[in-house]
């Protein structure tokens, strides 16, 4: 059995574990790494220096970059390796990676200016290409596993492995508890989810399945629809930006001189070593000068001019409205799942124009976007005739209670809408679009989007027993690990498991997922040659 891992930062260690314990009960003949963000390479080689050996393939997402230094974009090959491709065009790796179709500084705040010429763009797709093809001749793998698809590389492994034949396994949060599945897609919604969940809608649920669903919808109707890794809205940011001023904030000065030397051994690096081809890596000085001065007096600005015009939790019930949770930007849920609605303020223009006569539009920001944006952009959404802001602390739940309708491109909102059983519109790719559009609407022209969304309020009908389907599905097809909290180490995130329990799961988690990749692997491959690869007395 030959296996590709396509791995971002601190997911290679998870990968790297999950391949270790792969090992346990599978005979790799090959195994590829493909690595991006070298700084987390650097560290992890240290600790693991067994995967410079030849027992691995890497491919490094920086040396990719560097070879699209020397490389002249020949259109016509190009062409060629887009109709070998499809999807169906070549571009859409370039919009997926956020730091080469946005700024340099995208992941920090809002920074629209690409970072490349359209040539470098192309040199660089080029460049992708043909590295990723000759990666895929190295291994010749028979799966190849990722988490979402937020690089070109990985976007680029996913149409190479489709245009190959070759099983791909898509990993992501199912939004429900601490559900993960595995799509055999980049995309949304996924084929096998589908099928799992008109087979339950044809021949039932069993009773613990059905136990674990009435779980979930009894947890999110009494409570919040909070899953494992979400950012919970909280008030600390605030708080912490409103106590002193965070340029004369004491220690800040003390860890900047402290640490001058790995500053500039960092700056001198990265800007003329080896690493200076990194896409990864924003710079030493200013993700800090965002961070510590810039994002927290932009918080406190935008807080003191936009809090007199937040509406109030007090006039929801007073009034009609739809809501709509604005996205992270930028993400993987509009570059990859939505594409033509990048533009979340023409989104919200869109929305707000087609509700009835009287009705608000309702929008909040996303939590983890706070200080993100510039003031201006919160002023072009004021400057809609119907659009509300409400302030980003409260909560989701307390806005959809009292809405009449609610909008999403993609996102958790929308299914948690749906389990409180309020009509739904999306425009964007969705695990769930597959439940009735008497609960939940696909537009994909906008000029029909008023008179869906008068459909829909007027027919709206909850359907409890296809949405207990669904979460059966997710449950079914998806394997339960503390992925963002355990596995990644994030920090306040939400989590199922107790913190007492933290450090004893890891290892636990990381078979469970291993075992989870190899069991899509035989069910995908009972009647291929290749199963005489698998020497395992664990699965049949």
């Amino acid at each position: 059995m030959n296996i590709i891992f396509l791995t971002q930062g601190s997911t290679l260690s998870v990968f790297y574990d999950v391949m270790t314990s792969l090992r346990k009960n599978v005979k790799f003949d090959n195994i590829g790494f493909y690595i991006s963000d070298s700084a987390y390479y650097d560290k992890f080689k240290d600790k693991n220096p067994e995967i410079k050996s030849c027992d691995f393939e890497i491919l490094k997402e920086w040396e990719i970059f560097k070879k699209a230094q020397t490389v002249k974009p020949d259109i016509y090959q190009l062409k060629r390796y887009e109709e070998q491709l499809g999807d169906p065009f070549l571009w859409n790796a370039i919009i997926a990676d956020r730091r080469i179709f946005y700024g340099k500084y995208s992941t920090l705040e809002q920074d629209y200016p690409s970072r490349y010429s359209h040539d470098q763009m192309m040199s660089i797709l080029q460049a992708g290409v043909e590295e990723m093809g000759a990666f895929f001749n190295r291994v010749k793998p028979d799966i190849v596993v990722g988490f979402i698809c937020v690089t070109i590389g990985e976007y680029l492994a996913y149409l190479t492995a489709k245009s190959r034949n070759i099983l791909f396994l898509n990993l992501r949060p199912t939004r429900i508890k601490n559900y993960f599945f595995g799509g055999e897609s980049a995309l949304e919604p996924s084929a096998r989810l589908e099928a799992e969940y008109e087979r339950m809608l044809k021949e039932g649920i069993s009773g613990e399945v059905r136990n674990e669903v009435f779980s979930v919808l009894d947890s999110v109707r009494k409570t919040h629809a909070m899953y494992e890794g979400v950012l919970p809205a909280n008030k600390s940011l605030y708080q912490k930006t409103n106590k002193q001023n965070p340029i004369l904030k004491k220690g800040l000065l003390t860890r900047i001189t402290s640490n001058i030397g790995v500053l500039i051994r960092e700056y001198f690096n990265y800007n003329f070593g080896e690493y200076r081809y990194d896409n990864q890596y924003r710079g030493v000085f200013y993700p800090t000068w965002f961070l510590k001065v810039k994002r927290p007096l932009r918080i406190k600005l935008t807080e003191a001019s936009l809090r007199p015009k937040y509406i109030k939790s007090s006039q929801l019930a007073t009034m009609e409205y739809a809501f709509y949770p604005l996205h992270k930007e930028p993400e993987v849920t509009l570059l990859v799942y939505s594409r033509p609605y990048i533009n979340q303020i023409e989104v919200i223009r869109n929305f707000a124009r087609s509700l009835p006569v009287g009705m608000k539009l309702v929008v909040k920001e996303h939590p983890v976007s706070v200080g993100y944006r510039p003031l201006s952009y919160y002023k072009k959404l004021l400057a809609i005739p119907n659009v509300l802001l409400i302030h980003p602390e409260m909560t989701s739940r307390e806005i959809i209670q009292k809405a009449r309708l609610v909008f999403i491109i993609s996102g958790s909102v929308g299914l948690e809408s749906i389990m409180l059983k309020k009509p739904v519109i999306h425009i964007g790719r969705i695990p769930f679009s597959i439940l009735p559009d008497s609960m939940i609407r696909h537009v994909k022209d906008l000029d029909r989007l008023p008179w869906e969304v008068h459909d829909l309020l007027e027919n709206h009908k909850h359907d409890e027993e296809s949405l207990i389907a669904y979460i059966a599905a997710v449950v079914k097809t998806s394997v339960p690990i503390d992925f963002y909290s355990e596995l990644l180490g994030r920090k306040g995130v939400y989590r199922l498991e107790s913190e007492s329990e933290k450090g004893e799961i890891r290892s636990k988690h990381i078979d469970r997922l291993a075992d989870y990749i190899l069991n899509i692997f035989l069910n995908a491959h009972q009647h291929s040659k290749v199963i005489s690869k698998i020497t395992t007395s664990t699965f049949n």
